[in-house]
Protein backbone atom coordinates (compact mmCIF):
# COMPACT_ATOMS: atom_id res chain seq x y z
CA UNK A 1 0.00 0.00 0.00
CA UNK A 2 1.87 2.92 -0.97
CA UNK A 3 0.80 6.62 -0.82
CA UNK A 4 3.14 9.74 -0.83
CA UNK A 5 6.45 10.05 -2.95
CA UNK A 6 9.20 13.29 -2.76
CA UNK A 7 11.29 13.83 -6.10
CA UNK A 8 11.30 16.00 -8.75
CA UNK A 9 8.64 18.50 -8.02
CA UNK A 10 7.48 16.90 -4.71
CA UNK A 11 8.87 17.62 -1.28
CA UNK A 12 9.70 14.90 1.15
CA UNK A 13 6.46 14.78 3.32
CA UNK A 14 6.27 12.23 6.28
CA UNK A 15 6.38 8.98 5.23
CA UNK A 16 7.12 9.57 2.18
CA UNK A 17 9.55 7.28 -0.25
CA UNK A 18 11.42 8.22 -3.50
CA UNK A 19 11.42 6.33 -6.76
CA UNK A 20 14.26 4.18 -6.47
CA UNK A 21 13.11 3.03 -2.99
CA UNK A 22 9.77 1.73 -4.98
CA UNK A 23 12.13 -0.44 -7.09
CA UNK A 24 14.00 -2.21 -4.38
CA UNK A 25 10.57 -2.73 -2.79
CA UNK A 26 9.42 -4.34 -6.07
CA UNK A 27 13.14 -5.86 -6.79
CA UNK A 28 12.51 -7.29 -2.76
CA UNK A 29 8.97 -8.65 -3.63
CA UNK A 30 9.78 -10.48 -7.07
CA UNK A 31 12.91 -12.09 -5.12
CA UNK A 32 10.39 -13.18 -2.44
CA UNK A 33 6.80 -13.60 -3.55
CA UNK A 34 4.84 -13.74 -6.70
CA UNK A 35 4.16 -10.01 -7.50
CA UNK A 36 1.10 -10.13 -9.84
CA UNK A 37 -0.36 -7.16 -12.16
CA UNK A 38 -3.22 -5.73 -11.16
CA UNK A 39 -5.41 -8.10 -13.50
CA UNK A 40 -3.86 -11.38 -12.63
CA UNK A 41 -4.03 -10.28 -9.04
CA UNK A 42 -7.84 -9.76 -9.45
CA UNK A 43 -8.78 -12.20 -11.73
CA UNK A 44 -6.93 -15.13 -8.69
CA UNK A 45 -8.88 -13.17 -5.89
CA UNK A 46 -11.90 -13.75 -7.93
CA UNK A 47 -11.73 -17.73 -8.47
CA UNK A 48 -10.13 -18.49 -5.26
CA UNK A 49 -6.84 -19.25 -6.75
CA UNK A 50 -4.46 -16.67 -4.80
CA UNK A 51 -1.45 -18.12 -2.77
CA UNK A 52 -0.08 -16.95 0.32
CA UNK A 53 2.96 -15.84 -1.86
CA UNK A 54 0.96 -13.77 -4.02
CA UNK A 55 1.14 -9.96 -3.74
CA UNK A 56 0.04 -6.63 -6.01
CA UNK A 57 1.00 -2.94 -5.64
CA UNK A 58 -1.72 -0.19 -4.68
CA UNK A 59 -1.76 3.19 -4.65
CA UNK A 60 -4.64 5.39 -2.73
CA UNK A 61 -5.67 8.42 -2.45
CA UNK A 62 -5.09 9.79 -6.33
CA UNK A 63 -1.87 11.99 -5.87
CA UNK A 64 -0.44 13.42 -8.88
CA UNK A 65 2.94 12.25 -6.96
CA UNK A 66 2.14 9.03 -7.99
CA UNK A 67 1.64 8.97 -11.46
CA UNK A 68 4.75 11.24 -11.98
CA UNK A 69 7.22 9.20 -9.62
CA UNK A 70 6.25 5.75 -9.10
CA UNK A 71 4.03 5.11 -12.77
CA UNK A 72 7.92 4.86 -14.73
CA UNK A 73 9.04 2.82 -11.64
CA UNK A 74 6.09 0.49 -12.46
CA UNK A 75 6.63 0.75 -16.39
CA UNK A 76 10.12 0.34 -15.97
CA UNK A 77 9.24 -3.50 -14.04
CA UNK A 78 6.66 -4.15 -16.51
CA UNK A 79 3.91 -4.09 -13.66
CA UNK A 80 0.73 -2.56 -13.28
CA UNK A 81 -0.93 -1.66 -10.22
CA UNK A 82 -4.57 -0.66 -7.78
CA UNK A 83 -5.04 2.57 -8.12
CA UNK A 84 -7.70 3.62 -5.29
CA UNK A 85 -9.81 7.10 -6.25
CA UNK A 86 -11.51 9.26 -3.91
CA UNK A 87 -13.23 11.49 -6.81
CA UNK A 88 -14.73 15.04 -5.21
CA UNK A 89 -10.74 15.75 -6.23
CA UNK A 90 -10.93 14.43 -9.59
CA UNK A 91 -13.73 17.06 -10.62
CA UNK A 92 -12.12 19.92 -9.64
CA UNK A 93 -12.79 20.38 -5.20
CA UNK A 94 -10.21 20.29 -3.02
CA UNK A 95 -10.52 17.94 -0.01
CA UNK A 96 -8.66 19.23 3.47
CA UNK A 97 -7.21 15.91 4.23
CA UNK A 98 -4.71 16.41 2.16
CA UNK A 99 -3.93 20.37 1.94
CA UNK A 100 -3.38 19.47 5.64
CA UNK A 101 -1.17 16.93 5.04
CA UNK A 102 0.47 19.16 2.88
CA UNK A 103 1.26 22.05 4.81
CA UNK A 104 2.07 20.28 8.06
CA UNK A 105 4.79 19.13 6.14
CA UNK A 106 5.92 22.35 4.15
CA UNK A 107 5.27 24.84 7.02
CA UNK A 108 7.01 23.11 9.41
CA UNK A 109 10.48 22.02 10.55
CA UNK A 110 9.09 18.78 10.87
CA UNK A 111 6.36 16.92 12.36
CA UNK A 112 6.76 17.35 15.79
CA UNK A 113 7.10 21.04 15.67
CA UNK A 114 3.53 20.90 13.51
CA UNK A 115 1.70 19.08 16.34
CA UNK A 116 3.27 21.70 18.93
CA UNK A 117 1.71 24.59 16.87
CA UNK A 118 -1.48 21.97 16.65
CA UNK A 119 -1.90 21.10 20.65
CA UNK A 120 -1.05 25.16 21.11
CA UNK A 121 -3.70 25.74 18.87
CA UNK A 122 -6.01 24.02 20.71
CA UNK A 123 -5.08 25.04 24.23
CA UNK A 124 -5.71 28.51 22.57
CA UNK A 125 -9.49 27.92 21.28
CA UNK A 126 -12.54 28.17 22.39
CA UNK A 127 -12.42 23.63 22.18
CA UNK A 128 -9.91 23.17 24.74
CA UNK A 129 -11.92 22.16 27.54
CA UNK A 130 -14.06 19.67 25.34
CA UNK A 131 -10.71 18.33 23.76
CA UNK A 132 -9.19 17.62 27.25
CA UNK A 133 -12.24 15.94 28.58
CA UNK A 134 -12.52 13.90 25.49
CA UNK A 135 -8.39 12.91 25.89
CA UNK A 136 -9.51 11.40 29.07
CA UNK A 137 -10.42 8.59 27.07
CA UNK A 138 -7.11 8.38 24.68
CA UNK A 139 -4.27 5.53 25.63
CA UNK A 140 -1.55 6.11 22.85
CA UNK A 141 -0.70 2.14 24.04
CA UNK A 142 -4.11 1.45 22.34
CA UNK A 143 -5.59 3.76 19.74
CA UNK A 144 -4.36 2.94 16.36
CA UNK A 145 -2.29 0.15 17.69
CA UNK A 146 -2.51 -2.05 14.50
CA UNK A 147 -0.30 1.06 13.08
CA UNK A 148 2.77 0.17 14.70
CA UNK A 149 4.54 3.50 12.85
CA UNK A 150 2.53 5.91 14.53
CA UNK A 151 4.71 7.80 16.79
CA UNK A 152 2.29 8.89 20.39
CA UNK A 153 2.22 12.34 18.83
CA UNK A 154 0.70 10.38 15.59
CA UNK A 155 -1.66 9.20 17.71
CA UNK A 156 -2.60 12.05 19.10
CA UNK A 157 -3.41 14.21 16.77
CA UNK A 158 -6.04 11.60 14.75
CA UNK A 159 -7.17 11.11 18.15
CA UNK A 160 -7.85 14.70 18.65
CA UNK A 161 -8.62 15.24 14.97
CA UNK A 162 -11.03 12.50 14.59
CA UNK A 163 -12.96 11.84 18.08
CA UNK A 164 -12.63 14.91 20.04
CA UNK A 165 -13.33 18.01 17.33
CA UNK A 166 -15.82 17.59 14.92
CA UNK A 167 -15.37 18.30 11.46
CA UNK A 168 -15.86 21.86 11.47
CA UNK A 169 -14.23 22.85 14.34
CA UNK A 170 -11.15 20.88 13.05
CA UNK A 171 -11.21 22.89 10.24
CA UNK A 172 -11.62 25.76 11.98
CA UNK A 173 -7.89 25.10 14.27
CA UNK A 174 -6.30 23.93 10.66
CA UNK A 175 -7.59 27.42 8.81
CA UNK A 176 -6.71 29.68 11.45
CA UNK A 177 -3.26 28.14 11.54
CA UNK A 178 -2.48 28.64 7.83
CA UNK A 179 -3.95 31.56 7.93
CA UNK A 180 -1.27 33.08 10.27
CA UNK A 181 1.19 31.02 7.99
CA UNK A 182 0.17 33.23 5.01
CA UNK A 183 -1.39 30.06 2.53
CA UNK A 184 -4.12 28.94 2.02
CA UNK A 185 -6.16 25.83 0.89
CA UNK A 186 -6.39 27.07 -3.33
CA UNK A 187 -2.28 27.85 -2.92
CA UNK A 188 -1.84 23.96 -0.45
CA UNK A 189 -4.00 22.09 -3.02
CA UNK A 190 -2.05 23.05 -6.68
CA UNK A 191 -0.56 20.18 -7.96
CA UNK A 192 -1.68 17.47 -5.84
CA UNK A 193 -3.77 15.03 -7.50
CA UNK A 194 -4.43 13.34 -10.88
CA UNK A 195 -6.72 14.57 -13.12
CA UNK A 196 -9.52 12.41 -15.43
CA UNK A 197 -7.16 12.34 -18.20
CA UNK A 198 -4.42 10.82 -16.31
CA UNK A 199 -6.93 8.25 -14.67
CA UNK A 200 -8.02 7.48 -18.57
CA UNK A 201 -4.24 6.70 -19.03
CA UNK A 202 -3.69 4.35 -16.24
CA UNK A 203 -7.07 2.82 -17.16
CA UNK A 204 -6.03 2.09 -20.91
CA UNK A 205 -2.64 0.49 -19.91
CA UNK A 206 -4.33 -2.09 -18.20
CA UNK A 207 -3.74 -0.65 -14.50
CA UNK A 208 -7.30 -1.02 -11.83
CA UNK A 209 -8.72 2.05 -11.21
CA UNK A 210 -10.93 1.05 -7.97
CA UNK A 211 -13.24 2.91 -5.15
CA UNK A 212 -12.04 4.60 -2.33
CA UNK A 213 -15.13 6.92 -1.79
CA UNK A 214 -15.61 10.22 -2.90
CA UNK A 215 -14.91 12.30 -0.28
CA UNK A 216 -12.33 10.22 2.04
CA UNK A 217 -13.96 10.50 5.16
CA UNK A 218 -11.79 9.66 8.10
CA UNK A 219 -14.44 8.01 10.06
CA UNK A 220 -16.59 6.49 7.09
CA UNK A 221 -17.56 3.88 9.81
CA UNK A 222 -19.76 6.29 11.76
CA UNK A 223 -21.38 7.64 8.45
CA UNK A 224 -24.96 6.52 8.37
CA UNK A 225 -25.74 3.88 5.80
CA UNK A 226 -27.44 6.11 3.61
CA UNK A 227 -24.11 7.98 3.80
CA UNK A 228 -22.24 5.60 3.51
CA UNK A 229 -24.03 4.21 0.46
CA UNK A 230 -23.96 7.74 -0.85
CA UNK A 231 -19.84 7.77 -0.87
CA UNK A 232 -19.52 5.16 -2.77
CA UNK A 233 -21.95 5.27 -5.06
CA UNK A 234 -20.88 8.81 -6.25
CA UNK A 235 -17.46 7.68 -6.51
CA UNK A 236 -18.52 4.78 -8.66
CA UNK A 237 -20.49 7.23 -10.87
CA UNK A 238 -17.71 9.65 -11.60
CA UNK A 239 -15.34 6.83 -12.50
CA UNK A 240 -17.61 5.18 -14.48
CA UNK A 241 -18.35 8.67 -16.70
CA UNK A 242 -14.17 8.92 -16.55
CA UNK A 243 -13.56 5.17 -17.44
CA UNK A 244 -16.50 4.14 -19.20
CA UNK A 245 -16.57 0.85 -17.02
CA UNK A 246 -17.87 0.81 -13.70
CA UNK A 247 -14.80 -0.25 -11.04
CA UNK A 248 -15.01 -3.30 -9.23
CA UNK A 249 -12.33 -2.88 -6.52
CA UNK A 250 -11.90 -0.57 -3.93
CA UNK A 251 -9.92 0.17 -0.80
CA UNK A 252 -11.62 1.16 2.46
CA UNK A 253 -10.37 4.67 3.47
CA UNK A 254 -8.72 4.83 6.91
CA UNK A 255 -9.35 1.52 7.29
CA UNK A 256 -12.74 2.70 8.14
CA UNK A 257 -15.68 0.79 7.21
CA UNK A 258 -18.66 -1.79 8.99
CA UNK A 259 -20.99 -4.36 8.18
CA UNK A 260 -22.77 -1.87 6.60
CA UNK A 261 -20.08 -1.12 4.20
CA UNK A 262 -19.02 -4.64 2.95
CA UNK A 263 -23.01 -5.03 2.17
CA UNK A 264 -23.32 -1.57 0.36
CA UNK A 265 -20.15 -2.29 -1.72
CA UNK A 266 -21.22 -5.77 -2.56
CA UNK A 267 -24.79 -4.47 -3.62
CA UNK A 268 -22.44 -1.73 -5.71
CA UNK A 269 -20.95 -4.83 -7.95
CA UNK A 270 -17.86 -4.45 -6.23
CA UNK A 271 -15.68 -7.98 -5.91
CA UNK A 272 -12.62 -7.23 -4.51
CA UNK A 273 -11.91 -4.65 -1.51
CA UNK A 274 -8.73 -4.12 0.58
CA UNK A 275 -8.36 -3.17 4.15
CA UNK A 276 -5.28 -0.97 5.09
CA UNK A 277 -3.15 -3.30 8.00
CA UNK A 278 -2.23 -6.87 8.28
CA UNK A 279 -4.34 -7.84 10.54
CA UNK A 280 -5.95 -11.40 10.70
CA UNK A 281 -9.37 -12.78 11.26
CA UNK A 282 -10.98 -11.03 8.37
CA UNK A 283 -11.82 -13.44 5.75
CA UNK A 284 -14.67 -11.33 3.22
CA UNK A 285 -13.33 -10.83 -0.36
CA UNK A 286 -13.72 -6.76 0.30
CA UNK A 287 -11.30 -7.22 3.68
CA UNK A 288 -7.95 -8.42 1.21
CA UNK A 289 -5.19 -7.27 4.22
CA UNK A 290 -2.20 -5.00 2.76
CA UNK A 291 0.85 -3.69 4.16
CA UNK A 292 1.96 -0.04 4.55
CA UNK A 293 4.75 0.82 2.66
CA UNK A 294 6.20 2.34 5.87
CA UNK A 295 6.29 -1.23 7.46
CA UNK A 296 7.94 -2.56 4.40
CA UNK A 297 10.74 0.14 4.18
CA UNK A 298 11.15 -0.31 8.40
CA UNK A 299 11.12 -4.13 7.95
CA UNK A 300 13.61 -4.11 5.12
CA UNK A 301 16.35 -1.49 6.45
CA UNK A 302 15.52 0.91 3.22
Amino acid sequence: MFHHFHGPGFAPSQGSITADTLARIIEHYAETHTLLNAADYLERASSGRLSERDVCLTFDDSLLCQFELALPVLQQYELTAFWFVYSSVVTGNIEMLEVYRRYRSEFFDDIDAFYEAFFSAIEASRYVDPVNEKLQEYSPHTYLAEFSFYTDNDRKFRFVRDRALDEAAYQNVMDTMMARSGTSAQQLAEGLWMNADQLRALHNDEHIIGLHSHTHPTTLAEMSTDQQHGEYAHNQRVLTDILGSSPVAMSHPCNSYSAETLTLLDNLGISLGFRSNMSSGFDSPLEHPREDHAMIVKRLGL
